[in-house]
């Protein structure tokens, strides 16, 4: 029997969403690694099958699933999954993955991610423009893609072996598809199962701009890290080119747009122009110590 230990990130979570979310992966893998990069500890020392690292500040999501996949690799895990702690999975998700990956793996695909079809879960919809498109795998419902969120993904020791951690020095945004997309440069393939479902929390909801365009509403640090780290991805060759294009003229709009059409656009826009100048200029990690490479 193959065991799958679950790496759930925290930040200062909703409590009752964290135990409920706990409890659906105790009922899935056979152990629950807690990354918490929250500023108070959580206790779960009288619950069997859980383990917790608290780090007493936040290291980024991509140190905290780093520290988490290394710990249940070398602890028995044959697979891991990410979980963000605003997602709660259904009752037969993980079992489900391992099946797909086993008939896609006995099929001869060499898989290194494997993930579900993700939707809002606050308006229960698929955005469709935003769907990572694929090729679909012959007589599945699955679809090969460049790349899937971290969240319910699962990931083999075979492909952790080659490709190792997640780049801990991005902090947040782009890390899992940054992980995906090295995963492709070294032979495995990232799978997306559209018959299989999780409802996820998409930034802090949309904003109709110009009366029409949809925007994600991230909080305004987080333009900083996304613009960053897609600085950083223009200049890697196994980063898609469609990518590098479409975030370049995303970027272009957003500067352009975000002063004016948020009432904390000027707050934006300064993150947005900061994460091109730390782009340009090789910082990482963290917004308040940022570091050369």
């Amino acid at each position: 029997m193959k065991k799958v230990y679950s790496i759930l990130v925290a930040y200062n979570p909703d409590l009752d969403d964290l135990y409920l979310s706990v409890e659906k992966l105790l009922k899935q893998t056979d152990i629950v690694v807690i990354s918490n990069n929250s500023n108070f500890n959580l206790n779960f020392e009288n619950v069997e099958r859980i383990k917790v690292f608290n780090f007493g500040e936040n290291l980024g999501i991509a140190a905290a699933q780093s520290i988490g996949m290394k710990w249940a690799f070398e602890h028995g895990a044959d697979f891991i999954i990410q979980m963000d702690q605003d997602s709660v999975l259904d009752d037969l998700t993980v079992p489900r993955l391992i099946d797909s990956y086993a008939e896609l793996t006995g099929k001869g695909y060499n898989i290194g991610v494997i993930g579900p079809r993700h939707f809002d879960k606050v308006n229960n919809q698929f955005d469709e423009s935003r769907l990572v498109k694929g090729i679909l795998i012959p007589d599945t419902n699955c679809e090969i893609v460049n790349a899937t969120i971290s969240s319910a993904s699962l990931i083999s020791k075979s492909a952790y072996q080659v490709a190792g951690l997640m780049e801990d020095s991005l902090f947040i945004d782009l890390v899992d598809w940054e992980y995906c997309w090295r995963l492709k440069k070294l032979g495995f393939l990232t799978v997306r199962n559209n018959d299989i479902f999780l409802g996820h929390r998409v930034g802090n909801g949309n904003k109709k701009i110009i009366g029409k365009v949809d925007a994600r509403m991230p909080s305004p640090v987080r333009h900083y890290y996304h613009t960053r780290n897609m600085i950083h991805m223009l200049f890697r060759n196994y980063v898609p080119l469609k990518f590098k294009i479409s975030n370049i003229v995303k970027l272009i709009m957003k500067l352009f747009i975000y002063p004016f059409a948020f009432e904390d656009g000027k707050e934006r826009f300064s993150y947005l122009v900061k994460g091109v100048w730390h782009g340009f200029n090789g910082k990482f990690g963290r917004i308040d110590k940022t570091y050369k490479s």
